[in-house]
């Protein structure tokens, strides 16, 4: 009996070595100290709706739209451009509440925005969703669509080599930043853009900011690789800028933690000072600076946000509205607070961590400084709210959850209402 117990520890023993072997996460995810997450900021709190918001007062209509991660409404706000995690960008008609297949795109479009200078483009990221099956010929990158003749132009596709990532974040100057024009990509000094998450575009139209939250493997939207992120918390995120005119990349900031949402900030004939970012899996919001006499800084704005936050965009007024994809549990605080025990479960699958079905959303201040409204949805209505897109009278949500269906308005909480325009 001793003898048979002894064989089959032995044998348990070595399908565990064989398993941890097998199931180790790249060499690019290193597990570093402990991070202490704390309680909501009171700030957050002081603005919370006592109500569930979100269920009480969204609307649903085009229950044949798929679930999507952005909303591009026309200047009328008669029509919305919404791309799917089918790999299309749907029309959706305000009016009649109807939504069709407007254009099919490389991969899958994710962030998006209206070019502010010409109201027929849209620059929208495309990427890999996880379990999704693309033709070989579609690559990752920065895209335009034409709305006008539905034509979609590649902006970047490669990115200038850069330093390897995972030491100490940096910002950087237009001096010092690695760069490089389309015309000049080779192998040499370039790599294959690996994931293109979210953008933005200065008030002119001739900058182009975008988000790589990471760039070793084959990233995917979801799945192994963001969850290893999350676990790990990861410094391989980095942020690009495409210059319009001279069809040129440049480096921002490397060594971030899964980069996400960004919202560029100073409009006129000024350049920007400064960007937000979100760090998703790190549930903050940052300040980089990109210019002006504090470039090559940033700034944690918010921290220890209830959830994790995704896009950011702006309403009439200014304010920011941001989507809280998924709230922060007490189990991934504890993880980040133990990270021996990360080794283990950056080997798990990651069906195996427990999530929140709840998602919510954001308002801050012109300025990111102040809290103006937060509610919490406990996911019956939709799941996985990416972003929060605020029109003339309504705020519209992107559903990223994998049952949702349908295109989702809401009107705006009473005291955050626009402004209207004086009568000229």
């Amino acid at each position: 009996m001793k003898y048979f117990k002894r064989m089959v520890f032995s044998g348990v023993a070595v399908a565990f070595g064989v398993w941890w072997g097998a199931a180790a996460p790249p060499e690019e995810i290193k597990v570093g100290d402990p991070e202490i997450f704390k309680s909501v900021p009171a700030a957050i709190v002081s603005v919370t709706s006592p109500n569930d918001y979100i269920a009480n007062s969204s609307q649903m209509v085009a229950k044949s739209l798929p679930p999507y991660d952005e909303v591009i409404l026309n200047k009328e706000e008669t029509i919305a451009y919404v791309p799917a995690k089918d790999g299309r960008i749907w029309r959706v008609d305000l009016t009649l509440n109807t939504a069709k297949p407007f254009v099919d795109v490389p991969l899958m479009a994710a962030g998006a925005r209206l070019a502010p200078d010409n109201s027929r483009i849209i620059y929208f990221c495309a990427s890999y969703l996880y379990g999704a099956k693309y033709p070989a010929t579609e690559r990752v990158g920065l895209y335009q669509l034409d709305i006008e003749t539905k034509a979609v132009k590649p902006l970047v596709l490669d990115v200038p080599l850069s330093p390897q990532s995972g030491g100490k974040p940096k910002v950087y100057t237009g001096k010092d930043a690695p760069k490089l024009k389309n015309v000049d990509a080779s192998r040499d000094n370039s790599r294959p853009l690996k994931f293109c998450n979210d953008l933005d575009v200065s008030s002119d139209g001739k900058r182009i900011y975008f988000t790589e939250p990471f760039s070793y493997g084959k990233p995917q939207m979801g799945g192994g690789g963001t969850y290893r992120e999350a676990v790990s918390l990861g410094r391989n995120g980095r942020v690009w800028l495409y210059d319009v005119d001279q069809g040129e990349t440049r480096l921002v900031a490397q060594n971030f933690t899964f980069p996400d949402g960004i919202l560029v900030e100073g409009a006129g004939e000024n350049r920007e000072d400064s960007i937000l970012v979100t760090e998703t899996v790190k549930f903050r919001i940052i300040r980089m600076f990109v210019s002006g006499p504090k470039a090559g800084k940033y700034d944690a704005v918010w921290e220890n946000l209830p959830g994790m936050p995704d896009g950011m965009d702006r309403d009439n007024n200014g304010r920011i509205w941001i989507g809280i994809l998924k709230q922060r549990s007490s189990t991934i605080n504890w993880i980040h607070k133990n990270p021996w025990l990360k080794p283990f479960f950056l080997r798990l699958p990651s069906g195996m961590m427990p999530v929140s079905r709840k998602t919510s959303i954001l308002a801050l201040s012109a300025d990111a400084s102040r809290a103006l409204f937060y509610s919490e949805h406990d996911g019956s209505v939709l799941s996985d709210i990416s972003v929060v897109v605020p029109g003339r009278s309504k705020l519209y949500l992107a559903a990223f959850g994998p049952k949702s269906s349908g295109f989702y308005h809401m009107p705006f909480p009473k005291k955050l209402a626009p402004r209207q325009a004086a009568p000229e």
